[in-house]
């Protein structure tokens, strides 16, 4: 069975980032990240061994839940979410959680392996860094199993 990641990389366009409205969707993450690799392991602490628990990670940012103030693409997307686990269940979707790219982009800027999931999301992130800044910059993360 496939251990998809979802999410959205959001940027926070007001000063305030705790400000409710603070936050927009600007990248999903379902369209360019496929599955789970080492690298989503690292930073976000997901993947089939790390959710089963074979396998330990210190993650940088795991299972932090949903920020307080999500953009309105991702309260979107958990809506879809708790409608479709209102008709088939709970278990499919999970990990919620979120970093900002100011806490990964250490990380990031290693060279990552050629294969890695999170390289055209990386790339993003840079770019999006040099108009809002680092810490405007946030990875909002979930799995769907």
């Amino acid at each position: 069975m496939p251990f998809w990641i979802e999410g959205w990389i959001e940027v926070a366009r007001l000063p305030e980032t705790a400000d409710e409205h603070a936050w927009s969707g600007v990248v999903n993450l379902g369209a360019i990240v496929d599955v789970a690799d080492e690298d989503t392991e690292q930073i976000f602490g997901m993947s089939k061994g790390c959710v089963s628990g074979e396998k330990s990670v210190a993650a940088i940012a795991a299972a932090r839940g949903v920020p307080a103030n999500p953009s309105v693409q991702v309260r979107r997307a958990l809506d879809e979410i708790e409608a479709h686990e209102a008709k088939f269940g709970t278990g499919e979707m999970g990990g919620y959680t979120w970093a900002l790219w100011d806490e990964i982009r250490g990380y990031a800027l290693k060279e990552p392996p050629e294969d890695s999931q999170w390289t055209l999301s990386f790339a993003f992130a840079r770019t999006l860094e040099e108009r809002f800044g680092a810490d405007r910059v946030r990875f909002v993360v979930w799995f769907n199993w």
